[in-house]
């Protein structure tokens, strides 16, 4: 009876572990009692010592299957065409993590689950607050379904930048156009910027500048956020390293990633293609991650629970998918494509009405 391959195969490696020719003949009994495949045929010792002897020692020492791994590689080589492999994305060693936080809606954000995050990640080097942090409910022109004053949303966030800076590194801060609704409030009603300066509308920017308000909103002190970076101009992006964190006014919707697709157009028109390899995109309440035309894209869901207007009549608003985003850089500023992700952290929905009878 002709020995199979997996019979041989496992002939060979009990006899390159030194095994006995008891121990072997034990062997192949359980393959058979166990079904084991390729195993059909009782082997006594007597047949396996014939068939030992019958082995060169160099046919002991070669594995079957390298042997016919070697084989597909010769195929392969004999058919590869000429190209230059690109390793854009894998990098050799990681320096810098990077945890961004997009959409709080302050005081509408997931306050447990972030404080949940950032005890997992102590080790971030960067906290980057991706737009959206406050809400700006007051100055919505959307019906509200309750009042919130806009002083409540400053302290919160405040609050929420003064921990941050206390236990990690830097923090960067990027501007929504939630966090422009106060200064929209003004030019609706008809106030040019050189007029609206004087009440400092950009509450992030006088967040970051260290203003801590009383309950009356006057200047109870001022800290030194020397750690806390905000861009005045074009705060609604910032690029680190060589990733773009950015939180657009507009978003796309035909296919998933379809704005981070569109901020990679933008940004590929005003900077040079080796600026960056990444974007991290807030603004769309979406989890995506892609690669596209070489560069890793992010759309890293909203870190807020149910919104007021969410569930409106004209639909535009669907549901949120919370989570935030973690990337990785060498210390180059390249990002590392395999490592940097966003992670689901599930979604909110409206509780089932009860049905009329």
């Amino acid at each position: 009876m002709n020995w199979t391959p997996e019979e041989e195969n496992y002939l060979k490696a009990l006899l390159r572990q030194n095994k006995s020719l008891g121990q072997i003949t034990k062997a192949f009994s359980d393959q058979l009692e166990n079904q084991g495949y390729g195993f059909v045929y009782k082997r006594t010792k007597n047949s396996i010592r014939c068939k030992i002897a019958r082995l060169t020692p160099e046919e002991i020492h070669t594995d079957h299957y390298e042997q016919r791994w070697a084989s597909i590689i010769d195929v392969a080589e004999s058919y590869r065409l000429d190209s230059v492999h690109r390793d854009l994305g894998i990098t050799d060693h990681v320096s810098r993590k990077i945890l961004t936080f997009s959409d709080l809606h302050i005081p509408f954000f997931l306050s447990e689950q972030m404080h949940d995050v950032l005890d997992q990640h102590q080790d971030t080097d960067i906290i980057v607050l991706n737009g959206d942090i406050l809400d700006g409910y007051i100055f919505s022109t959307f019906s509200k379904a309750k009042r919130i004053a806009a002083l409540k949303e400053y302290q919160a966030a405040y609050d929420l930048v003064h921990w941050l800076s206390d236990n990690f590194e830097n923090i960067i801060i990027v501007s929504g156009n939630h966090d422009s609704r106060s200064s929209k409030v003004l030019s609706r009603a008809g106030f040019e910027k050189e007029a609206t300066q004087v009440f400092r509308p950009d509450l992030l920017s006088r967040i970051a500048n260290g203003e801590e308000l009383d309950d009356f909103g006057n200047l109870l002190q001022k800290r030194d956020f020397d750690n806390v970076h905000y861009q005045l101009m074009d705060s609604w992006y910032v690029r680190v390293g060589k990733t773009i964190f950015a939180h657009p006014d507009g978003f796309a919707s035909r296919f998933p990633g379809a704005t981070a697709v569109k901020l990679y157009d933008h940004f590929s028109a005003a900077m040079h293609e080796d600026d960056f390899d990444s974007i991290v995109v807030g603004h769309t309440h979406k989890i995506y991650k892609g690669i596209y035309r070489g560069k890793l894209l992010i759309e890293q869901g909203a870190m807020a629970h149910r919104l007021p207007y969410q569930f409106r009549t004209d639909l535009r608003f669907k549901n949120a998918m919370n989570g935030y985003g973690i990337i990785y850089q060498d210390s180059d500023g390249n990002t590392d494509f395999n490592l940097s992700t966003p992670i689901y952290l599930g979604t909110h929905v409206p509780v089932k009405k009860e049905i009329l009878k």
